[in-house]
C-alpha cells in the first residue's frame, strides 16, 4: 500500500461500503478487514498510511485493536475512530479523532489534510 492508503477495520458492511466510496472517490486505496487477524495481516504485509477503526464492533474489538495499535510497532501510523455511539467517555479513552456514522461528515476533508497537508485544501 502507498502513503495514501487506508486500512478500514470494521465488520459493518454499510460502513465498509461508505468508507470505500468516500476513499476511492477521493483517490485513496482502501483495504477492509472484518477481524483483528485480517487487520493485523494487512498491517504487517502492506503498512497503510492510515488506519480507520470502527468502535462499534462486538466485544469492543475496535477499541482493543486501536489500543494495541498505539502500543505496538505500528504506533506511528495515524488512526481515526468511527462510531455511531455518542459516548464522550469512549472518545476520550481512545485518544483519537472520532467521526460519527452514518455519513462520516468531515472525514473526507480530514483524510485530505492528513495525506496532503501542504495543499491546505482538497485535491
Amino acid at each position: 500500500m502507498t502513503a495514501a492508503s487506508i486500512l478500514a477495520f470494521t465488520n459493518d458492511a454499510e460502513a465498509q461500503d461508505l468508507l470505500m466510496e468516500l476513499a476511492v472517490t477521493d483517490g485513496f486505496g482502501v483495504r477492509c478487514a472484518a477481524t483483528e487477524v485480517e487487520a493485523a495481516n494487512i498491517l504487517h504485509l502492506e503498512r497503510p498510511g492510515l488506519v480507520l477503526v470502527d468502535l462499534d464492533m462486538a466485544a469492543r474489538a475496535g477499541a482493543k485493536f486501536l489500543r494495541a495499535l498505539r502500543q505496538g510497532p505500528f504506533r506511528d501510523i495515524p488512526s481515526i475512530a468511527i462510531t455511531a455511539t455518542n459516548d464522550p467517555m469512549l472518545t476520550i479513552s481512545i485518544d483519537a479523532p472520532v467521526y460519527f456514522k452514518p455519513g462520516l461528515d468531515g472525514l473526507g476533508a480530514a483524510l485530505e489534510r492528513l495525506f496532503w497537508p501542504e495543499s491546505g485544501q482538497a485535491r
